[in-house]
């Protein structure tokens, strides 16, 4: 539930959006255009700098900045943590201890304008370049990618276009939302803005992206992807709704569907991070026996 601070953040934007709506829908969607791809900072949260400090710490050059990059050196398989919107590396702190104690090589990155990289702007486009430099300065492609929210979009966008050389062995994918309309519908109920805000958003995508954001459209883009993977999904999610997961499914072949109740969004709890490492420790050991 919303702080009396937070209301009257979320009250003034209101009051900004849908009044700019009133005389230009335009110009609306410009501020709400630049609300939804300029991320906010929050403080790292002090529970999660023990795992964070194991790290190998690294930069890569990006775009003008630099791109903060972890890895936790493990025997295999290689695992490469994607994290969503507004969030940075140490989201993965429940995950982490279950992968590392299982011996798995652990790499992740701070998505631009997140955590300690640089950068002031982002989206889905910018995050899979981001992936892209990355992996060319890796030198090699990890087994499997887990992407949360935001992450997941990315990792799906990523291997289902050819404009990317690289491509995993596996993909799962957490509280991914069937298009990106779900976001930008959760932003305009949050701030209660309009249609006519709605409208100058989407105007904003085509000009900035050329494209709308009903085209981003994971529930396509899922078609296009030659590996195999798992969708995580909370019946109760609020964000993403469930109905986008379970066609995702259909759509994505070779998937499997792992869905639960009261993790939410951010599908915290220790049930999220039992599922990942039994899907891998599955698919890990029907490589060995197809490979005998």
């Amino acid at each position: 539930m919303a702080n009396t601070k937070e209301k009257l953040v979320i009250g003034g934007l209101r009051r900004l959006l849908n009044g700019t709506a009133r005389m230009s829908r335009r110009q609306a969607g410009k501020i709400g255009y630049y609300l939804l791809t300029k991320p906010r900072r929050f403080p790292e949260d002090p529970s999660n700098e023990q795992f964070l400090s194991e790290a190998d710490q690294s930069t890569v050059h990006f775009n003008g900045t630099n791109i903060h990059c972890y890895h936790w050196p493990g025997k295999g398989p290689s695992v490469f943590l994607l994290h969503g919107w507004e969030s940075y590396t140490g989201r993965w702190y429940e995950l982490f201890g279950p992968l590392a104690k299982a011996g798995y090589d652990i790499y992740a990155i701070d998505a631009p304008a997140h955590g300690r990289s640089g950068g002031k702007r982002f989206n889905v486009f910018v995050y899979c370049q981001a992936i892209d430099q990355y992996l060319e300065e890796l030198g090699f492609v990890p087994d499997y990618w887990i992407g949360h929210s935001g992450g997941g979009m990315a990792a799906i966008y990523y291997a289902s276009q050819a404009d990317f050389a690289h491509e995993p062995k596996h993909i799962i994918s957490m509280a991914v939302p069937g298009e990106l309309e779900n976001f930008v519908d959760k932003f305009c109920e949050i701030v209660g803005a309009n249609d006519r805000v709605k409208y100058g958003i989407d105007y904003q995508f085509q000009r900035k992206l050329d494209r709308s954001f009903a085209d981003i459209n994971f529930k396509e883009f899922v078609k296009g992807l030659k590996v195999p993977g798992l969708i995580i999904h909370d019946e109760e999610d609020d964000v993403a709704p469930i109905a986008g997961a379970r066609c995702m499914h259909e759509n994505w072949e070779n998937s499997r569907l792992a869905t639960t109740r009261g993790c939410g969004h951010s599908l915290t709890g220790p049930l999220v991070p039992a599922i990942v490492t039994e899907y891998i420790r599955s698919t890990q050991t029907a490589s060995v026996e197809l490979e005998k």
